[in-house]
C-alpha cells in the first residue's frame, strides 16, 4: 500500500515543478521581497518533502503545500519583523540608544549630528511638549509615569506627546 522512496521522489518532483510560480507568489505576498520569496518556498518545499509521505489525500496536495508556504512565510516574516528600524526621532522619544556602524568614520559622525540635532529641535518645542517628550526619553516611555511627574491626565500626556511628534517631524522635513 505504502508508496517506495522513488516513487514518492519523482511525484513530489513533478508537483515541485508544477507549482513552484505559484507558491513563489504566495509567498511573495506575505513577505514582499523576492528573494524572501524564493527563501520561504525552498523551506516550504522541504517541509512539505519529508512530511509528503504522510498525505493521505493526493488531491489536496496543492491546498496543503499552499497551507505550509503560507505559515512558513507568516513564520519567516515575524522573524524579520523582530528586528524593526526605526527613525532618531522615535528612537529618542522611546528612550533606545542609537546605533552606528562603527567601521565608517562619516557615518558614525552623521549619526552624532543627527542625534544633537533632535536634541537642539526639542529644546524649541513649546514648555508643555517638551516637559513630556524630556520625560518620555527619560523614563522608558511609559505614559502613566509620565502624567503622575507632571500631574496632568493620561490623555494629555498623549496629546502632547502626539502634537511634539508632530512638530519634530515637521522640523525635519524643512530641514531636508
Amino acid at each position: 500500500m505504502y508508496e517506495t522512496s522513488e516513487a514518492i521522489d519523482l511525484d513530489f518532483t513533478n508537483y515541485y515543478h508544477e507549482h513552484y510560480n505559484e507558491m513563489y507568489l504566495v509567498a511573495k505576498r506575505v513577505v514582499h521581497s523576492h528573494y524572501s520569496a524564493e527563501d520561504v518556498v525552498q523551506e516550504a518545499y522541504i517541509k512539505a518533502y519529508n512530511n509528503y509521505g504522510h498525505l493521505i489525500e493526493k488531491s489536496k496536495c496543492r491546498a496543503w503545500l499552499r497551507t505550509i508556504v503560507i505559515r512558513t512565510a507568516i513564520d519567516y516574516y515575524r522573524k524579520q519583523s523582530r528586528y524593526e528600524t526605526v527613525s532618531v526621532e522615535e528612537g529618542a522619544e522611546t528612550g533606545r540608544l542609537l546605533q552606528c556602524p562603527k567601521n565608517d568614520v562619516e557615518n558614525e559622525l552623521y549619526w552624532r549630528f543627527e542625534q544633537a540635532g533632535l536634541f537642539e529641535k526639542i529644546e524649541t518645542l513649546p514648555e508643555n511638549m517638551k516637559a513630556v517628550l524630556k520625560l518620555k526619553i527619560d523614563t522608558d516611555g511609559k505614559d502613566q509615569d509620565i502624567a503622575d511627574e507632571l500631574n496632568i491626565s493620561l490623555s494629555a500626556v498623549k496629546t502632547r506627546l502626539h502634537r511634539a511628534r508632530k512638530l519634530l517631524k515637521m522640523e525635519f522635513e524643512v530641514v531636508n
